[in-house]
């Protein structure tokens, strides 16, 4: 199979730098106009099956390319979905900072395995996205093109686990409304190619 992964379109929150996690936010007008572009980018690699998130600003990312393609059917994943970030969502870093600031300070010092009140675990998030890749996985066939929109984190996890399990997860830099392809066989990746 071929799997396009994208991360959605600028919103306001990804704008102002703010943790949202789990906020339902919309794309702003600036990730409107990326999510049509990326349509027009997609649309040539003739996908088979549209997946998003929960959340609705991957909806919103894929609206575009599902008025060009309206016949393919969509599956929604919310265990694909952003690590939830609990009260610290809607803040930037440095009200965090200011509101919580021994927690911030544990953090900061160990992002993957202290977990702040209210804050998802990354244990729990890493394994969610795992249960939610897999059974995507087991539930497509070998020549389908599955596109896929989904969330930063979602995606370096998806990254480690399929590609590099060793790559520095806040290393992995994937931009608003770019997408990466790979073909997988008999369960292995045979490549992963980043598209801007």
């Amino acid at each position: 199979m071929k799997l396009i992964l994208a991360r959605h379109g600028e919103t306001e929150f990804n704008r102002l730098k703010k943790f949202y996690g789990t906020t339902d936010v919309s794309l702003d007008e600036q990730g409107q106009t990326q999510a049509k572009l990326l349509a027009t980018k997609v649309n040539k690699l003739h996908p088979t099956l549209f997946v998003q998130t929960n959340l609705k600003r991957t909806g919103q990312t894929l609206q575009p390319l599902k008025r060009l393609r309206p016949a393919i059917p969509t599956v929604t994943l919310p265990d694909l979905a952003e690590k939830g970030f609990g009260n610290w969502e809607g803040l930037d870093a440095d009200e965090i900072a200011v509101r919580y600031p021994a927690e911030w300070k544990k953090w900061l010092a160990a992002p993957l395995s202290y977990t702040p009140p209210t804050v998802e675990a990354f244990s729990d998030f890493k394994e969610r996205v795992h249960y939610g890749l897999q059974w995507l996985l087991g539930h497509t066939m070998e020549n389908d093109v599955v596109f896929c929109v989904a969330h930063l984190g979602t995606i370096r996890l998806i990254y480690q686990e399929l590609v590099d399990s060793t790559a520095d997860f806040y290393s992995l830099d994937f931009k608003a409304a770019c997408y990466s392809t790979l073909t997988i066989k008999n369960g292995l990746v045979q490549n992963w190619q980043l598209n801007i």
